[in-house]
């Protein structure tokens, strides 16, 4: 129920709906279709303003570590799924905006910063048809030149709250009293921390896809709309929504 309700949350999160349904709104009431329109317009800027969007971003994320300021060699580095997608029809793996998460655990491991790679991360959709993100993010791994035998996979869990606690039951087992690098995209970092703090697992984060550091200034990115900022701004409520939910929950 509790992940039907998170899908549900997640569809009415997205500011594109807001936008839809306020125009619908100014359509249906005639009445008060000028402050609708308004009102549609200026949720139309803001969401799509790409400094706004950054700046908010910018305050929620937590900090990308480099990878020269990682000095200690962590037993396991947890990779949280969410990165990749599978087209059946052409069997094809297709990688997305957070496939920084594998690139970078891949470097990690060759730099000698982690000893092993823990792939967390099943089907999130509500229609799964199969797909295993974990099992197929492994079989990446091993062609990306790492030894099968560094690699752990949960590719049951189909959120964060699941992500943590099928992994908890893995570490705990293998690696009692480990140390773990947690890495994921850094706006679902503080959601995926106080999960796995709350299933005993403390971790260090390992930020990755951060919004650029470097504030640029030119007209277009202050004053013209971006589509950009729609899904950015979407990934953002989503993870608000979602730390709120789980600090409820918990």
């Amino acid at each position: 129920m509790f992940y039907i309700v998170s899908k549900l949350l997640a569809f009415l999160s997205k500011p594109i709906m807001w936008i839809f349904l306020l125009l619908i709104s100014a359509l249906l009431f005639k009445n008060k279709r000028r402050k609708l329109l308004i009102i549609s317009l200026f949720t139309f800027y803001v969401f799509t303003n790409g400094f706004i969007c950054d700046e908010v971003a910018r305050l929620w994320e937590i900090n990308q570590t480099e990878l020269t300021q990682i000095n200690q060699k962590y037993d396991v580095g947890i990779v949280l799924g969410g990165m990749s997608a599978y087209d059946q029809s052409i069997d094809l793996l297709n990688f997305n905006n957070h496939a920084d998460r594998i690139i970078f655990a891949e470097q990690l491991y060759h730099q000698g910063k982690i000893k092993k790679i823990l792939i967390s991360g099943g089907n999130g959709l509500l229609n799964n048809e199969g797909y295993r993100e974990a099992k197929s993010m492994k079989e990446h791994l091993i062609k990306n030149n790492i030894p099968e035998s560094a690699i752990l996979i949960e590719n049951s869990s189909r959120n964060t709250k699941e992500n943590a606690q099928n992994s908890a039951a893995i570490l705990n087992n293998k690696f009692p009293n480990g140390d773990f690098l947690l890495i994921t995209s850094a706006n679902h970092m503080r959601r995926a921390t106080f999960c796995f703090d709350k299933f005993g697992i403390q971790t260090t984060a390992f930020s990755t896809d951060n919004t650029i550091s470097k504030r640029i200034y030119t007209i277009d990115y202050l004053l013209f709309p971006d589509i950009k900022s729609l899904e950015k701004w979407q990934d953002l409520i989503h993870e608000w929504i979602g730390y709120i939910v789980y600090r409820i929950k918990f």
